[in-house]
């Protein structure tokens, strides 16, 4: 299997299995959960209020949503976990 096809099919399970892990969590730990989004928002508005121009803030604010930003937390959070295993894996077919 290609590089490129190995890079396509990590970004999509990462999406799948960040989605499944932000559920996971919400379900299971919700005061973790509320945290994450809290620090989600703060993020939201710290990057909303940089002092850009209004037509390049108002993109920002736009495209950068507390909801986004959790997301995305969990889609890293799941990339970190996946590249862990997949070197372990690497590692043991190596040897």
């Amino acid at each position: 299997m290609s590089s490129v096809a190995w890079a396509t099919a990590n970004i999509f399970l990462s999406l799948f299995l960040g989605a499944i892990a932000m559920v996971a969590v919400s379900i299971w730990f919700p005061d973790v959960f509320a945290v994450i989004l809290d620090g989600a928002s703060w993020l939201e508005s710290e990057l909303g209020n940089t002092g850009l121009k209004n037509q390049y803030n108002n993109w920002v604010r736009f495209l950068i949503g507390d909801e986004q930003l959790t997301f995305m937390f969990f889609t890293v959070m799941v990339r970190v976990v996946l590249a862990i295993f997949a070197a372990g894996v690497k590692s043991a077919i190596a040897r």
